[in-house]
C-alpha cells in the first residue's frame, strides 16, 4: 500500500460510493486496492483487483488482514489476455456493493462483466488506492461517481431546461452519459419509450429549476460530494 496513489489524497469524498470507474493506459499489471482503512492500515481488510497480470489473467483478491495464510485469502482468477493496451486508454470500472465484487469493462457500470468474487465477510470500503506495477508505466483517469436525486419524488414532474442531447436508451446509460459530461446538471428519463434527454442551464442565471407535469417522464438532478451538493433540487 506505500507504492500506490490513494484517490482520498484529492479531498474527495468516497463515503456511500460502491463503484470506482476509470480509464488506463499500461501495457499490465495494474492493481486498484480497496480499503478498510482511511489510513493506509495494511492489516485492515482489503480487495485488491489485478488488472493484465502478466497481460494474461485478472484477478480479484479478498485478503482479511496482513497475515498470509490461507484462512485469510479468496480469490478469483480470469483469463483476460491483452485486457490492457500500452498506448490507448481503456475504460474499466468495479463495484462492491454487499461485498460481491465485479470487474468490469466500458463506460457503464453493470455491463461487459470480466468476472467477479463474492465476499460473505463485506466490509465497508473507506478508501482507493490504484498503481501499477514496478517498471510498468501506467497513466490513470480517474471517474468519480456521481449519483442522480428524483426531485420532488414525483414520476410525472419533466424538467423544461435546456436539451443539449436526446437519446434512446436505458437509464443507466441515461445516467452515465450525464454522470461524464461537465455541461449535463441532469435529465429527463421515459421509462416507457426508454427516452432520455441531457439537460443543460448554458450560460443562463437560473435561480428555480422550470418544469411541468408529464405522464411517463421524471427528473433527475446531478448531485456530487457524498450527496451533499445537488443541482437545481426544489421542493
Amino acid at each position: 500500500m506505500n507504492y500506490t496513489t490513494g484517490i482520498n489524497r484529492y479531498n474527495l469524498d468516497l463515503s456511500g460510493i460502491t463503484s470506482f470507474g476509470f480509464e488506463l493506459k499500461a501495457c499490465h499489471d495494474a492493481h486498484v486496492l480497496l480499503s478498510n482503512s482511511d489510513i493506509r492500515n495494511s492489516s485492515n481488510p482489503l480487495y485488491e483487483i489485478i488488472i493484465g497480470y502478466y497481460n494474461y489473467f485478472s484477478l480479484i483478491v479478498y485478503r482479511a488482514d496482513a497475515v498470509r495464510d490461507d484462512g485469510s485469502w479468496n480469490f478469483t482468477e480470469i483469463e483476460t489476455e491483452n485486457i490492457l493496451n500500452c498506448n490507448v486508454y481503456l475504460p474499466f470500472w468495479i463495484c462492491w456493493a454487499d461485498g460481491d465484487v465485479k470487474l468490469g469493462t466500458g463506460f457503464v457500470v453493470g455491463e461487459n462483466v470480466v468476472g467477479n468474487l463474492t465476499n460473505t465477510h463485506h466490509f465497508e470500503v473507506r478508501s482507493i488506492h490504484v498503481l501499477t506495477d514496478r517498471d510498468v508505466l501506467g497513466e490513470w483517469d480517474i471517474q468519480v461517481e456521481v449519483y442522480f436525486k428524483i426531485n420532488c419524488s414525483m414520476d410525472i414532474t419533466k424538467s423544461e431546461l435546456v436539451v443539449v442531447d436526446g437519446m434512446k436508451c436505458s437509464e443507466m446509460m441515461c445516467a452515465t452519459s450525464c454522470g461524464l459530461s461537465k455541461a449535463c446538471m441532469g435529465y429527463n428519463f421515459n421509462n416507457a419509450m426508454n427516452r432520455c434527454k441531457l439537460l443543460s442551464f448554458e450560460s443562463n442565471v437560473v435561480t428555480d429549476v422550470p418544469h411541468h407535469i408529464e405522464a411517463g417522464w421524471r427528473f433527475y438532478s446531478k448531485c456530487y460530494n457524498g450527496k451533499t451538493a445537488c443541482l437545481g433540487c426544489y421542493f
